[in-house]
Formats: C-alpha cells, structure tokens, sequence
C-alpha cells in the first residue's frame, strides 16, 4: 500500500480532487451569477455587458451534454482541476507532499473550483499563460510566441484582469520590449480579441463604462479598505492564508518566470488596494494570483521546513472547515428565517411558490437579474429583469426579452408595499418583497441616453442628450398606452431615490437616432447630486435605467 501511494500519489491527489468536485456540482444548487451566465450561453455573442464570452461559451459546451447544474460547472471543474496540474509543473524542484499541503490550505481553490463564474477559467488560463511564457523566455520561437498570443487572448477574453498579467509580466523583464516577438504576440493577441473589441464599439463600450466608471462609489470609505485586506487574507487561507502571502512576498525569485509571478503577486494586492479608494473590491478579484501564492510560498517553505510545519499543523483545520462548508452547500441544513441570504438553498423551493402565485403568467423581477436568472433556469420559463435608476445596467439591456413581455399580462415582483405591490410574496430569501399582476406590460431598457448635458437653475433642470433606440421600438412610441411613457430624472444616493418627471413622452422620439432637449422642475437644495435618465414602465414609480450616471450640481 505505501508503495503504491509512493508511485501513484498524483494521480490520486488530481483523481481525487476532480472526483469530490463532480459529485459537489451535481449535488448543489446555484450560486446566483452562475444561472445569469448560464443565460449568456442561451444568447451566443462576442461580448456581454458584465464579461467577455468566454464563460458562455464553456457553459454552452457543458450544458450540451449534462442538462442541470452539472452541465453548467462541467468545463469550470476540469479546468480547475488542470489549473492545479499546470501550476505543480511551473514549480522547479518541487516537493510533491508541500504542493498538496498548500493547495489543499486554499480553501477557496477546492470549494469555489465548482461554481461556473469568469474566476475560475480566468484562473486556468493565467496558469496556461506563465506555462507558455516559461517555454516563451527560453526560445522565442515562432510557434511559442503564437501560443502565447493565444494563452493572453484567452485571459482576457474570459474577464478584463487578464490584461493585469501582462502588465505585470512586461514590468518584471523590460528588456521584452526590445524584442520583436513581444509584438508579434501583441499583434496575435490583439487580433484574436478584436472581434469582442468590434462588440463593445458597435455597443457604446458599455462594459468599460460600467467597470470604470459606474461602479465607482461616492465617497471613500475606510471599511473598502479594511473590508479588502481581511478578505485577501480569508481568501489566500481561511487558516494558514496570512503565513502563505508572508511567505510569497519574502521569497526572492530565481527565475524569469517566478519574477514575473513575483510582480503579479504584489501588484495584484496593490493595484486593488488602490482600488478602495474609489470603492467596494470584490475579494474574487484578486483570484488570478493564487498561481503565484503556490508557487511562490512552496519555494520559499521548501527553504524553511521549520515555518513549513505550520502549513502542515494547520492543515486538518482547513479540511475540516471545508468538509462541513461542502456538506452545507449540498444539503439543506439551514432554515431561511434565520439566514437572509443563503443562495445554494430553496432556489427550487421559492421558483415553485413564485409559479404557483404567477399561475401561468410570465415573470418580472424588479432590480434583481439573479432572481429572475434562477427562476429562469428552474422553472425553465423565460424572466425578465426590471432594471431601474435605483439598480444598475446589466445583460437584460441588451437581450431581446424584454420584446416577448411587451402588452403581455405579467406578474411582477419588487419592494413590498410601494404602490401597485401589495401582495406580500411568502418565500425562502423574499422578505420584504410584493407581488401585483400588471394587466399590459411594457418597459423600454434598450433605449440609451448619452452625450447628457444639463443646465441647473433654481427651479429646474434643463437636459439635452442623443437617443439610440432600436427600430422596432418605433412604432410603439406612436400607440397607446405605450407613448405616455415619460422621460424622469432619478437623483439616487446610497439608501433614496427620487424621481422628476418630464413633459416629454416617447412619442417625441422620431428615430433610432436623434436629439432632445427637456426640463425637469426640482426643488432641490443646494449639493451635488448623483442623477441618472430612465423612461416609466408600466409598473407605476418604476422607470427603467436608460443612461449612465451623471453628476448634478445646484448652486
């Protein structure tokens, strides 16, 4: 048996590894992005207004083969499984028993290795990246310097942060920059990303306005800052994490590539602490430098087997902690009164409540893309997504189905009590949340505003913008009840919105193109104010979100 272990033991350490996350995704409900990009693969494209396609695509390829929550997580777990294979082998003179302990430390990188979100194959495909650029450095041959075009087209095709890398790895070894096969792998990379690039300009560039510009809060806090450093460090652990960064950044590099993993590692941490100061950081975001951390922390452990100890001391602990969060994912061990949101739970549960009260009718989710996605994919009926001044864009502006609600009978869900909703939904993770069935639907998220230019004075604001509207919206402008939809004003802060109505209506817009001018009365003190332009729907006090956020200041 010990031999056995001895010739064997990476195979049943990567086995393993795939095998307990198999039967974890078959066995667990949604995490809630994960059905709202399951609905980008229903709608193939080469680009989405969150992410590029590349989670689409894989979710495509494994929904075609096993139609359920496996099917989603299919690809996402067998390139988490290889990203823990290729990072073993970008490890020079590694020590197989070290590797495992500090892998197996991650928790993040088991659990969250089922769960088909943009981080994991991202994660793959920065290992895939430092995999090429090792053979890269040492013979810059035409066919490494392809692959390795293809290897950065890949990163970035699957989230933006690709381009971190490779910022990152050019700082590390400037002396590329005199070589012509770095820009031959630019020119390969550039051209095989162009097609998304062509999606964002025929589309007003909406993921870079969102991701630069939109998510941006309105002033600092310190709890951005101390909130980021407590989850880096739960997310490098939950027990060990602190000793495995110590231990990265202690390191000194040896080689081209773990200089280049070096320089990730800290400008990753870096460049997102930079980021608090204009608002809240995801702690997944820094996911792209666990390749680094295991490196990096093997090297330098592998030096100190005295410090080494601690990752193997520590090492049940982690287990432990994640045998019982698996177990929790997979079974339903928690009660819903007691926990406000729990989203691997009683997903199949409230979409069968929500069916039975909608009694055939489609459904609207107000400001909430999740819900209506999950209820989407359980219930396998189309939802829509109500996006309002109060929420934020997202693929539902895009998507043609908004067109199949319109002059339907539908049932909407929203805030519990505000105007029309009056019927209190009774349902795991719907508290607080109404229900009223809308006799004639209609909304108008599609149509944007831009170029916004506003003129304050004392009583009113004046506002002119250009409006693209897509054609087949023309027609609806001209009939009842459709053209009394009016242009509002939203003027939004961190827990209000209030709303200014125009005169105009959409009857004033005359093409998929054009100009208008119109003014808003306000009574609003004197401050600036964060706004944003959206068009009543035919739920009462709830217009859709039609522009990007502007400023407004009164004098």
């Amino acid at each position: 048996m010990r031999s056995f272990l001895k010739n064997h033991h990476r195979v049943l350490f990567f086995t393993g590894w795939l095998i307990i996350n198999l039967i974890q995704a078959a066995t667990t409900e949604f995490f809630d992005d994960e059905a709202y990009y399951w609905i980008y693969s229903q709608y193939p494209a080469w680009g989405y207004f969150d992410h590029p396609p590349m989670i689409a695509i894989l979710i495509k390829a494994g929904y075609a083969i096993f139609k359920s929550e496996l099917g989603v997580r299919f690809f996402i777990i067998l390139m988490n499984t290889a990203t823990i294979l290729l990072t073993s082998y970008l490890i020079n003179n590694r020590n197989d028993k070290l590797f495992y302990a500090i892998s197996l430390s991650i928790a993040v990188a088991q659990i969250g290795g089922i769960i088909a979100v943009p981080d994991v194959p991202l994660l793959f495909f920065v290992t895939l990246f430092f995999s090429v650029y090792k053979r890269f450095v040492q013979n810059m041959s035409l066919l490494n310097s392809f692959l390795l075009g293809v290897s950065i087209a890949s990163m970035v095709y699957t989230k933006y942060h690709g381009v971190l890398i490779v910022f990152f790895t050019l700082l590390s070894n400037v002396k590329l920059f005199s070589r012509y096969q770095t820009y031959l792998v630019a020119a390969i990379s550039l051209l095989l990303f162009s097609p998304h690039l062509y999606w964002q300009y025929i589309h007003g560039f909406p993921s870079v306005q969102y991701h630069l510009f939109e998510r941006n809060a309105s002033s600092y806090r310190l709890t951005f800052t101390t909130e980021y450093i407590v989850s880096q460090l739960a997310l490098a652990g939950p027990v060990i994490g602190w000793l495995l960064i110590w231990a990265s950044i202690r390191y000194k590099s040896s080689s081209t590539v773990e200089k280049a993993l070096k320089y990730t590692l800290v400008g990753f941490y870096l460049f997102f602490m930079i980021s608090t100061l204009k608002g809240r950081v995801e702690a997944n975001w820094t996911v792209p430098v666990f390749v680094a951390l295991i490196v990096l922390s093997h090297q330098y452990l592998n030096q100190h087997h005295h410090i080494a100890t601690w990752v193997y001391r520590s090492l049940p602990l982690t287990l432990l902690i994640v045998v019982v969060f698996r177990i929790y994912m997979m079974l339903d061990l928690s009660t819903s009164d007691k926990i406000r949101k729990d989203e691997f739970h009683q997903n199949k549960e409230w979409v069968k409540i929500i069916s039975q009260k909608a009694n055939g009718l489609p459904v609207v989710f107000i400001n909430s893309y999740q819900w209506s996605s999950k209820y989407w994919f359980y219930k396998h009926e189309t939802a829509l997504g109500l996006n309002t001044p109060y929420y934020r864009r997202n693929n539902f502006n895009f998507w043609p189905v908004e067109d199949e609600f319109f002059g339907k009978r539908v049932f909407a869900i929203g805030d519990y009590g505000k105007v029309v909703l009056k019927d209190k939904i009774i349902a795991p993770r719907f508290k607080e949340k109404g229900s009223a069935v809308i006799p004639f639907y209609y909304s108008f998220m599609k149509a944007q505003f831009t170029r916004i230019r506003n003129k304050v004075t004392p009583n009113a604001i004046a506002s002119s913008f250009e409006i693209t509207v897509p054609e087949r919206y023309l027609p609806y402008f001209r009939q009842p009840p459709f053209d009394t939809a009016s242009i509002q004003l939203a003027i939004v802060t961190s827990d209000t919105i209030r709303y200014y109505r125009s005169a105009a209506t959409v009857k004033q817009i005359t093409g998929p193109s054009s100009h208008l001018s119109v003014n808003f009365p306000h009574q609003l003190p004197k401050g600036l104010y964060e706004a944003r332009l959206g068009i009543s729907s035919a739920i009462p006090e709830y217009p859709t979100l039609n522009s990007t956020n502007f400023q407004i200041r009164v004098e």
